[in-house]
């Protein structure tokens, strides 16, 4: 009998959770909300930042030979054309002397084959010699000439050779680093220096387009390195979006009167003429960073929509493109669904 009891009662605490859970998930969810041109606000924007050398060469041997001397060291600051390396350059010069050599037997060459066609012009006038005898005079001396042009061409190699023995820095900058020692046999390609571009430095950072518009408007765009700030102006949009992050690479320049370490991070700053929507009413919806508006309100009782927001960046503020009178769900707006029905809070 007891445990008959039991089971009846059992059976009506199960019907009656059952019928609390059904009324409670069938009563609409409680809200608060507020118009929208309560909640903008102005925002001053910033995006991460890093500067970067125009220039940041590698300087390579273009021969082989051994160092002599080095005449530069890690952060020296060299100017345009100045000596970093001499190697040894008696090979070089070697094979200058025997293509001056060579070009002076060329010429003597081409000086007797002018003398033989001259000659042998005259006989083929008078018929006694064969046409063939005369026609090989004409290509000897055209031989001659072709080969004086050969050994010019070696000269000037060697010439660019000798050249090349001296290495000089290709703009002014300073060592960054240096990868040669003296008495060090270098081949074409083997590292020496590296050498960057002290007085060309721009600032680099990614932007959405909607950034980028923006920011080409603003009166006052800086780039700030700890408690340092240095004023920066637009240059260049790189007309290529990110497909990751759909962003677009910006480069701004610094007054040239600016020192600026290159490789220091940091961030661009600007101010934003139009209002924005807080971070804190923006969510993420399937895959869509968006807001929760209340609409169709009849006496308290609405629906919940979700809105996308355009060009939204995780953690930022967003703009959004709706009446100023748009009512924004700012209570448990995490836990509704789009188009569910909504009890507004009073």
């Amino acid at each position: 009998m007891n445990s008959r009891a039991l089971f009846k009662s059992i059976i009506l605490l199960l019907i009656f959770i059952s019928i609390t859970n059904f009324s409670v998930a069938d009563e609409p969810q409680i809200v608060g909300i507020t118009p929208l041109s309560l909640i903008l606000v102005s925002t001053k924007n910033s995006a991460p930042a890093n500067v970067i050398s125009l220039n940041n060469s590698t300087i390579s041997a273009e021969i082989t030979g051994r160092a002599l001397n080095i005449y530069a060291e890690v952060g020296e600051v060299v100017k345009k054309d100045q000596k970093l390396v001499s190697l040894d350059c008696r090979s070089y010069t070697l094979a200058k002397k025997q293509a001056d050599a060579a070009l002076k037997v060329a010429k003597a060459q081409l000086d007797l084959a002018k003398k033989e066609l001259i000659r042998n012009q005259r006989l083929i006038k008078k018929g006694t010699i064969p046409r063939e005898l005369f026609d090989r005079t004409e290509a000897n001396q055209q031989t001659a000439l072709a080969d004086i042009e050969v050994k010019k061409a070696v000269i000037e190699t060697s010439n660019l050779a000798i050249d090349r023995c001296t290495i000089r820095a290709p703009f002014a900058g300073q060592i960054t680093q240096r990868m040669i020692q003296n008495g060090q046999l270098v081949v074409a390609g083997t590292p020496l220096f590296q050498l960057m571009q002290s007085d060309k430095m721009e600032i680099t950072s990614k932007l959405s387009p909607a950034d980028i518009k923006k920011l080409a408007d603003t009166s006052k765009l800086e780039f700030v390195a700890g408690d340092t700030r240095f004023k920066a102006q637009l240059r260049s949009v790189i007309q290529t979006i990110d497909q990751a992050s759909r962003t677009q690479e910006v480069r701004l320049s610094l007054p040239a009167t600016e020192t600026i370490a290159a490789g220091l991070s940091g961030r661009i700053e600007w101010n934003d003429k139009s209002k924005k929507l807080p971070t804190e009413y923006i969510q993420r919806r399937n895959g869509n960073l968006g807001v929760m508006i209340a609409e169709d309100i009849v006496e308290g009782t609405g629906k919940a929509r979700f809105i996308p927001l355009k060009n939204a960046i995780e953690g930022q503020p967003a703009e959004i493109e709706l009446p100023a009178n748009t009512a924004i769900i700012n209570k448990n707006q995490f836990r509704i669904a789009d188009g569910q029905t909504i009890q507004i809070q009073k």
